[in-house]
């Protein structure tokens, strides 16, 4: 799906598609609730900020926003996407949540001195290559003011049947059976992860969540 050739249709399919993956496995919204979620619930008055980078279609961040609403939390999400392909689709996806401003751009290319609350991620530093992810990281805690959450895929022998078994099945005419695959032989264990990132190792915290995935984050950075 990242070729430039890929067929339009089987592209916004899989982009479809990914929001049911994710509402189903995704680690990322449960993993807000338990890092970044008490932060927000101490200030309820508070416009909260966060940058979502490698947001694609937007799921993730309509899920946050939903719950936000739920708990009177006041959320605005910068969605940040490297495909210019991607942003047509994700504002039409996100048209009823005023609170997302998707955008295109890399999260290495950011306006010096932008800054957010929050910076997250969910699936996108296994796109990257090693010395990548560690500047990602590095871009996400200078960008960040309270903290950030970055989840991604573990590299799992289960993990990969599961998923070939799901999207084989219930999955067609879009790119998710093939370039999900290809996702997961490219994601990390946590060992790794804790190795990459071991020169700011002193500034994180690392942890595994079910099903199959790995993340980083910090805690608060307020005083």
């Amino acid at each position: 799906m990242d070729s430039v050739n890929a067929d339009p249709k089987k592209l916004y399919r899989t982009i479809k598609q990914f929001d049911l993956i994710n509402r189903l496995f995704s680690a990322g919204v449960r993993l807000f609730r338990r890092h970044l979620l008490p932060q927000m619930l101490k200030d309820k008055a508070r416009v909260w900020t966060l940058l979502d980078f490698g947001s694609g279609g937007g799921d993730i961040d309509r899920a946050l926003i939903r719950l936000s609403r739920r708990k009177g939390l006041k959320l605005r999400i910068t969605a940040l996407d490297v495909d210019p392909r991607v942003l047509p689709w994700a504002r039409q996806l996100c048209r009823n949540y005023p609170e997302i401003t998707p955008v295109h751009g890399s999260v290495f290319e950011i306006d010096e001195g932008e800054t957010w609350d929050f910076v997250m991620s969910n699936h996108t530093l296994h796109h990257f290559d090693w010395d990548n992810v560690i500047a990602a990281v590095f871009e996400a805690l200078k960008r960040a003011r309270v903290g950030i959450l970055l989840n991604d895929l573990a590299r799992s022998p289960w993990g990969y049947l599961g998923y070939t078994i799901f999207t084989g099945l219930l999955l067609h005419r879009s790119f998710a059976f093939h370039d999900g695959r290809l996702s997961i032989r490219r994601g990390f264990t946590l060992r790794e992860f804790q190795e990459i990132l071991g020169p700011l190792s002193d500034r994180l915290v690392f942890g595994t969540a079910h099903p199959s995935r790995v993340w980083v984050a910090t805690g608060p950075m307020l005083p």
